[in-house]
């Protein structure tokens, strides 16, 4: 039987997905993905491996969320104040850091 975070490390090796998409595969709340990612990240990092966060983006103006390091969705756009967002997606890069 696997773990919580043991199913999300399988589920971002495999592909690149969302917080909504990882709670729905991984059985849990959306709102638990952000602290199981935080913890996967730093125990992927002592691995040699790294995980890969395609952040966020405006779908009104395309502003991209580029220096944003947490793992949850952002309420709205600091450009044009919309709210209207497309969510970070995650995923498992191999590799030494």
């Amino acid at each position: 039987m696997q773990t919580v975070r043991q199913k999300i490390i399988e589920l971002l090796t495999e592909e690149e997905m969302d917080a909504r998409e990882l709670s729905r595969a991984a059985g849990i709340r959306e709102k638990e993905v952000d602290d199981h990612l935080a913890h996967i990240a730093r125990t992927l990092a002592g691995k040699g491996q790294k995980l890969s966060i395609r952040p966020a983006r405006c779908l009104s103006c395309d502003f991209v969320f580029k220096n944003r390091h947490r793992f949850t969705r952002p309420g709205r756009c600091p450009r044009c104040k919309k709210s209207h967002l497309q969510s970070p997606s995650f995923h498992i890069e191999h590799g030494n850091i």
